[in-house]
């Protein structure tokens, strides 16, 4: 699943980049360049959807691109501010980074184990 959310990269008084999602809560972070921002921004974004889904709460709904402003901020210039889209596979960001095995117990009939043994079939490593 291929998310796409608006976010706003502020340019910061020491140099680099605040980066922000106006639709997702406490969805902060930043970078020394444009590059490390995006990047950051990425991760940052797979990390509070990953919880949405986790959490089973609706995603927000993302605001169009052109109904985002660039506010002034306190700790940030307003020449090299600017936005922009951002993208995250869902997906992909839960294989790489949530990649921990989790034990499950299955009950399944005798019969059905007995014809996997005698065929060489392993369950467990049918399951993984």
């Amino acid at each position: 699943m291929f998310l796409v959310y608006p976010a706003v990269f502020y340019r910061a008084e020491e140099g680099g980049y605040c980066v922000e999602f106006p639709d997702i809560e406490g969805c902060i972070t930043e970078g020394d360049d444009e590059k490390e921002a995006l990047y950051m921004a990425q991760d940052v974004l797979g990390m509070h959807l990953y919880d949405y889904m986790v959490e089973k709460k609706p995603y927000p709904n993302p605001t169009p691109i052109d109904e985002v402003n660039v506010e002034d901020k306190d700790y940030c210039l307003e020449e090299g501010s600017f936005k922009t889209l951002v993208g995250v596979d869902l997906l992909a960001y839960a294989k790489h980074y949530k990649n921990t095995t989790v034990r499950k117990n299955v009950s399944i009939p005798s019969w059905l184990n007995e014809m996997a043994k005698n065929q060489g079939i392993n369950f467990s490593q049918v399951l993984q």
